[in-house]
């Protein structure tokens, strides 16, 4: 039973150890405090040095009380109680938009910029081509936002209207009302991008989604067929599974070394210098600014498929 504690004792160590050195790079203070307590208080031989130096252990109900304790309070500031923003900071929203705004001067043809209220909060549209040409609904991929649809529109938007929307909860200037009323499923994206489509004054539209937007064309053409004329869909999530791409983009956000993120990089977008240099700041504050509020792409059912 011992050599099943000590174990237990080392497994938890380097569980919390490694918890710790991710809090410390991401520099969260308070939450590395916690840790560094917890990885004292499990490790096998703390215990045996506490009672040579000072002639008492700590009693393994305490133990395991301030475990217990340590952990809840860990737990409660990782998830934060009172966010209002998908933003860590003001100061990391501010480089967003910057950059953003940075990129929207190499959109290729002239473009409306549309904000449209809805139940969630604001959306942002960026509008381009003829106002009387098919309406086409561009849905951005993953931390990219709509901006990323630079490369396409020009050739897109001269035989239809776009609509290049920024995905609310996702990094961009699309912004909730309000932390604690979010999507929560399939079913609600699909009611509001019928409301955005009704205050566009679209009854049916051409839908482009990249990655995540094609998990969100797919519920949108899933739970409103009506609205949608036809459907592309490039790399959609909901296809496959996407365990092994989730924990690989945990594991960069919780270690933001440049190595690993260099090398998160390359695996989701490319090993091009052109687009190292597109995307490359962008993405290192998807990787370290925000927390992103949206609906889960899980694997969609094969009969919706």
């Amino acid at each position: 039973m011992s050599n099943f504690w000590l174990i237990l004792g080392w497994f938890f160590t380097i569980v919390f150890g490694l918890l710790l050195i991710s809090m410390l790079l991401i520099k969260n203070w308070l939450n590395a405090l916690v840790l560094f307590l917890l990885v004292l208080l499990v490790f096998p031989p703390f215990n045996s040095f506490i009672k040579n130096q000072i002639g008492w252990s700590i009693h393994p109900v305490l133990r395991l009380a301030l475990i217990a304790g340590l952990l809840l309070i860990f737990g409660r500031l990782l998830l934060g109680s009172d966010a209002t923003s998908i933003y860590k900071s003001p100061q990391v929203e501010a480089q967003f938009m910057e950059l953003y705004n940075g990129k929207m001067e190499e959109w290729p043809v002239s473009y409306e910029d549309i904000y449209i209220d809805t139940q969630y909060g604001k959306v942002h549209v960026i509008a381009s081509g003829p106002q009387d040409a098919p309406p086409m609904l561009l849905l951005h991929a993953s931390g990219v936002s709509g901006w990323s649809w630079k490369y396409n529109v020009e050739a897109l938007s001269q035989d239809y209207r776009t609509y290049a929307i920024d995905l609310i909860g996702d990094a961009g200037k699309s912004e909730f009302s309000s932390l604690d009323h979010i999507m929560k499923d399939g079913k609600d994206q699909a009611k509001l991008y019928g409301e955005i489509s009704n205050k566009l004054g679209i009854e049916q539209a051409y839908v482009v989604g990249a990655s995540e937007g094609g998990f969100i064309g797919t519920n949108y053409a899933l739970h409103a067929p009506h609205r949608v004329k036809k459907m592309a869909l490039l790399g959609p999530m909901g296809y496959s599974g996407a365990t092994q791409s989730v924990m690989r983009i945990m594991f960069a956000q919780f270690f933001p070394l440049r190595p690993i993120q260099e090398s998160t990089f390359k695996w989701a977008f490319s090993d091009s210098p052109k687009i190292m240099e597109d995307f490359g700041d962008w993405f290192h504050l998807i990787m370290t600014g925000y927390n992103p509020a949206k609906v889960a792409p899980l694997p969609i059912s094969a009969e919706n498929r």
